[in-house]
């Protein structure tokens, strides 16, 4: 539980490294406007939670939620297309979970003590006992919490539904795709345990096995396996474990469009791994002129792709500063590619420019859309890439500068 706790505390500060999402038809069609309802019974401002609501006490809390469906599901009873009706009960119904799930990772969060956990995150990272002051910080973060009765009650209202396999509403519903995800994890921690050897990216792979044995409904069965079998192919470090999901999932699909989508990560993986010239890329520098990656050559790349709402990118950057001196006088560039919405460009021309960053300072086109972030497989941020004189990839999945390794790895390549 506490290791989920502090996962789910770096979340909502947006410590958490980005995931991107497999394309896909599906929709959220059914209900608009739910949070601007929920606010009407929880704390919420411009769709974000407040910590107050958090202080909430738990039966006062399930009430107001209650309330809320009560109060959609009043509306929904005057549509007259009833096989619709059903559905949009049951995207409310499904969001409500959501929201006692939230509510349950974030009961007690005190403001206070979330600013100062934010603080010891960006300042103490890389000192000795940085997981002890870590741990100590998430006990002031949280001076209140649940007890396990009053969780397992929570438990048992977020997961009284066990309808795993309602492909109308999986299609048309995005808080029904949130909460089977959620349930799922759940069921793969309980039942299916992962692989320690593969790391982190573990679960994942675990996922497949949940994914092929709980889901019988073909569409949910085929979507989930394929955005998993990319996650896999993407994040997981284990070569044997990508090999083994890109396989399965080319022999088990009919589904052409998928299949095409899971071929090029893997093409793409391949590329990385094989010492390939590098996709090429020309974005915008903080002065508004174009850098292409060809105009860099002659010297080795090493690029930091990173965005400003990303707090382990920002970790990172007093790292990467003291590289980028120690370093400035090697055959080496340092590009800083951002990721950022082209929406809050202003935002990360201020940032660059009130932090000082140094190195080239770039941005993508698309964000994660972009053409060379997609070619690199980044389904998450911060992300480091090495690129030799030639153009030729090094380490599509370099490592990072807080990491000693990447000196040594300098020491040896910039004699």
């Amino acid at each position: 539980m506490k290791l989920k706790l502090i996962s789910s505390i770096f979340i909502l500060l947006g410590y958490n490294s980005f995931a991107q999402n497999a394309k896909t038809d599906l929709s959220d069609s059914l209900v608009k406007d739910k949070q601007v309802i929920l606010a009407k019974y929880v704390p919420m401002a411009n769709g974000e939670y407040l910590y107050k609501g958090y202080q909430i006490p738990i039966d006062s809390f399930i009430n107001r939620v209650n309330d809320f469906r009560a109060d959609f599901n009043a509306q929904i009873a005057k549509d007259k297309l009833s096989d619709l009706s059903i559905l949009k009960e049951k995207d409310v119904m499904f969001y409500s979970y959501n929201v006692l799930a939230h509510y349950q990772i974030y009961y007690g969060m005190d403001s206070v003590g979330m600013e100062n956990f934010g603080k010891v995150v960006q300042e103490k990272r890389g000192e000795p006992n940085f997981y002890k002051l870590i741990d100590s910080a998430q006990k002031k973060a949280f001076p209140k919490r649940l007890s396990n009765d009053e969780r397992k009650r929570l438990d048992d209202i977020i997961r009284k539904s066990t309808d795993l396999n309602d492909a109308a509403l999986f299609k048309t519903s995005a808080a029904y795709r949130t909460w089977l995800n959620d349930y799922l994890k759940g069921v793969q921690r309980k039942k299916y345990l992962a692989d320690t050897a593969l790391g982190y990216g573990g679960d994942n792979v675990a996922m497949l096995k949940v994914i092929a044995a709980e889901i019988s409904d073909p569409f949910i069965k085929e979507y989930l396996l394929y955005t998993f079998t990319g996650t896999v192919i993407k994040s997981v470090k284990n070569a044997g474990a990508k090999e083994s999901a890109y396989k399965d999932f080319m022999a088990g699909t009919t589904n052409e469009t998928y299949k095409k989508g899971i071929m090029e990560i893997y093409i793409n993986y391949k590329n990385m791994s094989s010492n390939a010239v590098s996709p090429d890329f020309n974005y915008t520098d903080i002065n508004g002129k174009l850098v292409s990656l060809k105009s860099l050559r002659g010297k080795y790349v090493y690029i930091d792709v990173w965005a400003t709402w990303c707090g382990p990118c920002k970790a990172e950057i007093p790292f990467l500063t003291k590289i980028e001196n120690d370093y400035h006088d090697k055959n080496i560039h340092f590009v800083s590619l951002s990721v950022d919405r082209m929406a809050d460009k202003a935002k990360w021309i201020s940032y660059v420019n009130d932090n000082k960053l140094q190195g080239i300072q770039l941005m993508a086109d698309k964000d994660f859309s972009s053409d060379f972030v997609k070619k690199y497989n980044i389904n998450s941020i911060p992300r480091f890439i090495l690129i030799d004189p030639t153009g030729k990839i090094v380490s599509g999945d370099a490592k990072r500068p807080s990491d000693p390794a990447l000196r040594k790895q300098f020491d040896s390549l910039l004699k």
